[in-house]
């Protein structure tokens, strides 16, 4: 027979158990939800709707989900820097590049005398240009301003009109396209400056129009042809002059300042080359390194007396390019005439032939020498023959971008010597 004690415990024992299984069928969360477990709230979560959570172990398959989509509007014009600070169109019609230089020298002339030396700090060259398309990548143009030596100039502003697969039509300002030396930027030289046939045989920037292809960027084939105003761009002050009978000084009335001449004396200019292993043939120095590349070229510039003041001239020009391995060699020949006589082109006499060769050699990636010759023999005058001998040496920070270089030019005018004339020039050039 159990005893009293006995009868209490088993008492106790079933209470506890049922107290447990009720417990047990009827869960519950934590007294405080702030901190619930994660085992907590996955005990209370609710099935899902296709049924019962998944087992532990069982892998689940996240659902995608889509992107979201966002409503910008309108396309947006680019902004950005490619070769240039630039800005385009959404719909690509319309663009502007924006890039820009500084050309600061140091000279140091030495010439024969009363003046033994002088010496200057300037601001060559300060250029700002814009170019880019407008309508459409059929019509582009180019406006390029120049700062230095404290004058504001017009160096370029043109437009060219796409007439079919690379033959385009340009009409403006520009660079005549008679000599690579010339057509070669300023700040893409070897030495500090162009040789003394730039300027002997008429160089320079003019107003007129040419059919053309890419040319400037050295295709297998390049050519263009166009006609001039033969004057160039510079601006002249023209008017009437009347002259005072008692003091004898004269006053200009009418007229003015400007580059477009009073009468037409037009200058047909032609140039076509060849171009072999994609050499980048109007800029000096063998920066990108590599094989043989090379480039020739022929130009011709022809000149009419419309305005039968008995001058003119005709010129021939042939010029190439050889880039090997570090080593450059650049040079160029040149034939000029000059009228006689009343008929334009049966009385022209041989006036002057010129030539100059120049080469460079990469030393280092960043520092290259470099020397060149020039002749310009003036036939009719000897007086007016000159020679130029130029040795000097650049560093490349950012190649043609930002290097500086240095040269010492010697120079032969007539029957002087050559250390009759002497300067040293040392500058850099800096841009974008």
């Amino acid at each position: 027979m159990p005893t009293p004690k006995r009868v209490a415990f088993a008492a106790l024992l079933t209470h506890v158990v049922a107290a447990g299984g009720l417990a047990a069928a009827q869960p519950a969360g934590p007294a405080d939800p702030d901190e619930a477990s994660p085992a907590d709230l996955a005990a209370g979560a609710p099935a899902t709707p296709e049924g019962d959570p998944p087992a532990d172990g069982e892998e689940v398959e996240a659902e995608e989900v889509g992107e979201p989509i966002i409503d910008r509007g309108e396309p947006r014009a680019e902004v950005g820097f490619d070769k240039g600070f630039f800005i385009k169109s959404a719909d690509g019609r319309y663009s502007m590049t924006v890039t820009g230089r500084v050309h600061p020298y140091y000279s140091l002339d030495r010439r024969s005398g009363p003046v033994d030396y002088r010496q200057a700090f300037e601001v060559r060259r300060a250029r700002l240009v814009f170019d880019g398309d407008v309508h459409g990548d059929h019509l582009g143009y180019k406006l390029q301003i120049d700062f230095g030596r404290g004058v504001v100039t017009l160096k370029d502003f043109h437009f060219d009109l796409a007439l079919a697969d690379q033959v385009w039509l340009r009409v403006g300002q520009w660079k005549r396209p008679f000599s690579r030396q010339h057509i070669t930027s300023s700040g893409r030289q070897e030495l500090t400056d162009r040789a003394i046939t730039d300027k002997a045989f008429g160089a320079g920037r003019d107003i007129g129009l040419a059919l053309r292809n890419d040319y400037e960027k050295s295709p297998g084939l390049e050519w263009t042809v166009g006609v001039f105003n033969g004057t160039g761009d510079a601006a002249r002050l023209t008017g009437t002059v009347e002259v005072d009978p008692v003091t004898g000084e004269g006053t200009i009335t009418g007229g003015g300042l400007s580059n477009v001449p009073t009468t037409f004396r037009p200058a047909v200019i032609g140039r076509v080359g060849l171009n072999g292993g994609k050499i980048k043939g109007y800029s000096e120095a063998d920066l990108e390194g590599g094989g043989l590349r090379w480039g020739a070229a022929a130009s011709v510039w022809l000149e009419g007396d419309l305005d039968e003041n008995d001058a003119s001239n005709q010129k021939v020009e042939l010029d190439y390019v050889v880039k090997h391995s570090g080593f450059t060699t650049t040079g160029g020949f040149y034939g000029m005439t000059a009228q006689t006589a009343a008929q334009t082109f049966s009385s022209q006499e041989l006036a002057f032939v010129g030539f100059h060769l120049q080469a460079g050699y990469m030393v280092t990636p960043r520092v290259q020498l470099a020397a060149r010759y020039a002749l310009v023999d003036a036939r009719l005058d000897d007086s007016k023959d000159q020679q130029e001998l130029a040795l000097g040496g650049s560093f490349y920070g950012h190649k043609h971008d930002a290097k500086l270089a240095a040269a010492l030019r010697l120079f032969k005018n007539g029957d002087a010597g050559f250390g009759d004339a002497i300067l040293l020039e040392v500058s850099s050039n800096v841009g974008w």
